[in-house]
């Protein structure tokens, strides 16, 4: 099934499923947010002066939400794309049964994204804080710390990059706070992976054998952006240590004054406090909020 659309004579898009050589091109749409493994793939094709592949969606099912992204050839206006691709995608999350269907990106307010699925009748589910930290802060702050408390930090406790392990590793502490689908967080694991997690700075700790917390953090083109952030310790102090653990290994593996000058945090509106409460406590800032856009379905 395809569907026409016109805009102001400007655009003849007809949207459909790929055909199988077209499924590598549609997904290099996405450029670093490759979608999962599996996902429905729709794609927009522009038939006029010359048919060319101009924009994608992908599908995924989470539970009982559907999530999805839109992508399109810089340039390409998202508003004279989105609709049609928007609908394919409910279409396809109402046959699959989901309840929710939701934008799998969190937004920021001056992202056009927020008034174009505000318009195709999504509203705002959930907001994100979030937080900056300047690495070369971070690295002074971190390397200060590390100087007075070394010595009360536990003898078993090690941190090991996780480029020698497997994301099966951490599986029961991300899941367990439900920081990361564990989808996206055995695809980031992945070496080859666009826009994957560090695999050096990236770290889990253990006591003995046992991974009792995992950082997490992935490089975007102009900060490290943590993904994941948690300790298991129940005592405050041990939870502390722990975390001090986590971001000495990052000070040991990155560099301060490199060409990646911040670290970002994020953290639920209400709960993660924690997580503002560091960020603060190591001399970052609060950006705007960020936002997840969501439309039930039934």
């Amino acid at each position: 099934m395809t569907t026409d659309v016109n805009e102001s004579g400007a655009l003849n898009l007809v949207v459909r499923e790929p055909a199988p050589t077209e499924v590598g091109r549609a997904i290099y749409l996405f450029q670093h947010l490759v979608p999962p493994p599996g996902s429905r793939l729709i794609i927009g094709v522009r038939t006029q002066p010359i048919e060319r592949l101009v924009a994608a969606s992908a599908g995924w099912l989470k539970g009982n939400i559907a999530r999805f992204r839109v992508a399109c050839l810089p340039g390409v206006k998202r508003a004279a794309v989105s609709g049609p691709l928007v609908a394919k995608m409910e279409e396809w999350a109402r046959n699959q049964g989901a309840e929710t269907l939701e934008y799998a990106d969190l937004l920021a307010d001056e992202n056009e994204l927020c008034a174009i699925l505000g318009a195709l009748g999504f509203s705002c589910t959930r907001s994100e804080r979030y937080f900056e930290v300047s690495t070369r802060r971070a690295y002074d702050r971190v390397m200060a710390l590390a100087g007075k408390y070394r010595a009360d930090i536990p003898a078993g406790w090690r941190t090991e990059s996780i480029r020698t392990h497997s994301p099966e590793t951490v599986v029961n502490l991300v899941a367990q706070h439900a920081l990361l689908p564990l989808s996206e967080l055995r695809h980031y694991w992945q070496t080859d992976s666009p826009f994957g997690f560090e695999m050096d700075m990236s770290s889990t700790l253990f006591d003995g054998r046992l991974p009792f917390g995992t950082l997490l953090l992935r490089r975007s083109s102009e900060a490290f952006v943590i993904d994941v952030r948690v300790v298991t310790c129940e005592n405050p102090r041990l939870r502390a240590l722990g975390n001090l653990c986590l971001f000495l290994h990052v000070c040991q593996h990155g560099d301060p004054d490199g060409s990646v000058r911040w670290l970002q945090f994020r953290g639920g509106e209400t709960e993660h406090r924690e997580t503002a409460n560091l960020a603060i406590r190591m001399g970052g800032q609060e950006l705007p909020p960020r936002r997840v856009f969501g439309k039930r379905l039934r």
